[in-house]
């Protein structure tokens, strides 16, 4: 369990879930005195509690937005997974997944490759980006805390 200094935990599966939302409509934000993360959604709209809470958080330091994972980076953790777990153990598997990499609609393709190869590959590849994902987690918190 992540806390924060004053020893409350951090709801870490809500800060994964933002860091990984590559929606640009929804806006998240950590609370640092509660550990407790906001959400706000474009698409649902604004209830008058949610927006007294984005005045709170606007004139607050209690708050920080929560960045997200870089598009770069997350296509880096794909090459990365195909070099580095893939390609030792199955050439075959990990020249289909480069092949689904190149080009516009790459993360679409490469999980859609992963879902037809040898079952081995796709809980690799969740451990895998789970294991970055908690890495960036905590040095993103290093770095507001």
């Amino acid at each position: 369990m992540i806390t924060l200094p004053n020893g409350k935990p951090i709801d870490v599966d809500m800060l994964e879930t933002a860091m990984e939302d590559s929606d640009l409509t929804n806006s998240y934000f950590l609370n640092l005195v509660t550990g407790e993360v906001a959400f706000f959604s474009d698409y649902l709209g604004l209830s008058d509690e949610d927006e007294r809470l984005l005045e709170e958080i606007d004139g607050s330091d209690d708050y920080v937005a929560i960045e997200r994972i870089p598009s770069h980076q997350a296509y880096q953790w794909m090459v990365d997974f195909v070099n580095d777990m893939v390609a030792p153990a199955d050439e075959n598997a990990a020249e289909k997944l480069a092949i689904a990499l190149n080009g516009k609609g790459a993360f679409r393709r490469f999980k859609d490759t992963l879902h037809l190869l040898d079952e081995q590959w796709l809980p690799a590849w969740y451990q895998w980006r789970d294991e970055r994902l908690k890495a960036a987690v905590e040095e993103w918190l290093k770095s507001v805390l």
